[in-house]
Parts: structure tokens; C-alpha cells; sequence
């Protein structure tokens, strides 16, 4: 559930918003109706980026694929010889 406040609110109540994240909360914190900024609890922040990392592994792997396939591929070989193995 995502919380929304204001600015003015954020900041006389930061103590207490803070105590009130849980692990998947977050506040929505707006200034003039508009989205100014987000406060979200470590575990949130924590999923969050081990997600990103997920997604990053699979297109790195997708364009690994589409390299071999092309051709673009090196042999392990040649791999070790660079690296004096």
C-alpha cells in the first residue's frame, strides 16, 4: 500500500512515517498536486534493486545469445591465452 503526503506533512511527521513503513510500504510525497519524491522502506528499496539486477542478468545473457549466434562468439581458447591461463 502506498501512503501519499505532503511535503509539510513529511516533514513534521518524518519520525513517524519512518516507524510506519513496512516491508512493502511506501509514501508518496507531493508538493504543488504533484509527485515530488517517494519513501520506501529498506526491503522494498532491497527487492527492488536485486529485481533490476535479475533484469540486467537477462538482457546481458539475451545479447550473449544474440552475439553467438551471429558469429561474434570467442573461443574459450583464445579466452585463456589473453589472460595467460
Amino acid at each position: 500500500m502506498i501512503r501519499t503526503t505532503s511535503v509539510t506533512e513529511l516533514r513534521d511527521q518524518l519520525a513517524q512515517m519512518i516507524d510506519a513503513l513496512g516491508d512493502e510500504n511506501a509514501v508518496r510525497v507531493v508538493r504543488h498536486s504533484k509527485i515530488a519524491a517517494y519513501l520506501i522502506s529498506p526491503a522494498l528499496f532491497e527487492n527492488l534493486l536485486e529485481r533490476i539486477e535479475t533484469l540486467e542478468d537477462q538482457v546481458d545473457m539475451h545479447s550473449a545469445i544474440a552475439d553467438y549466434q551471429a558469429g561474434k562468439a570467442v573461443e574459450a581458447e583464445d579466452v585463456f591465452k589473453r589472460l595467460g591461463i
